[in-house]
């Protein structure tokens, strides 16, 4: 059970970094689509290494959040709906 316990804290902290680093990113009023996708492939990777043995689901789920984005939002748009999300998951680790 301790190991759980220090699994469940490892990835709350990763996706509090995660939450972090967007909240910086939408911060930046010359966020582009280009910065936009580099933190949306790095957010994608943490949570794939972070949660796959935890949860799989979390990813899966947030893979559905991105691809339910309309592409004609801007950058500082997208990135606060995959925050809600990321967000959400801090809630239920």
């Amino acid at each position: 059970m301790n190991n759980y316990y220090r699994r469940q804290e490892l990835i709350r902290k990763y996706v509090r970094d995660l939450i972090d680093d967007g909240l910086k990113q939408m911060k930046n009023p010359n966020l582009s689509e280009e910065m936009f996708n580099v933190w949306l492939k790095y957010s994608q990777q943490v949570l794939e290494i972070s949660t796959k043995d935890y949860n799989a689901e979390i990813l899966l789920n947030y893979l559905r959040v991105i691809i339910s984005i309309n592409p004609q939002l801007r950058p500082h748009q997208k990135i606060g709906i995959c925050l809600d999300y990321l967000i959400g998951v801090l809630r239920i680790i």
